[in-house]
């Protein structure tokens, strides 16, 4: 019987890769600044290892993000009975984890922090003009 994961982890994975690759750092670097392993460091992306509160705390600081961004945008668990496939299949076809997604991304935090706040209010505006 495949081992099941737990969405939340799946997803504090998610968004520790997505993090971690829009700072330019490789596993490696990350597992350095925060005394862990590359492999463990893969084992939080990928969800099999769940990330301990004060290592979470570490992450965020290392890559200079608040520890509530890891949970933003979950939205609760997963369908009860998904494989571990399943659940990674799901989260890989997510918004998220395009290319297009992280480019975007990167762009969006090499700015200053108040030219951010302009851009993010622009492009909500720009949700609300359909023609």
């Amino acid at each position: 019987m495949a081992k099941k994961h737990d969405p939340i982890d799946l997803h504090v994975g998610q968004r520790l890769k997505l993090r971690r690759t829009m700072a330019g750092l490789s596993q490696e670097k990350l597992g350095t600044a925060v005394g862990v392993t590359f492999q463990m460091v893969q084992k939080y992306e990928n969800g099999s290892c769940r990330v301990g509160a004060s290592r979470l705390m570490k992450v965020a600081k290392a890559l200079d993000v608040p520890v509530s961004w890891f949970f933003d945008g979950f939205k609760g668990s997963m369908p009860a009975g998904l494989t571990v496939a399943e659940e990674k299949k799901a989260l890989d076809e997510s918004l998220m984890s395009s290319r297009e997604t992280v480019e975007l991304l990167k762009a969006y935090y090499q700015l200053p922090e108040a030219v951010r706040k302009h851009v993010l209010g622009m492009v909500k505006g720009l949700d609300g003009e359909k023609g």
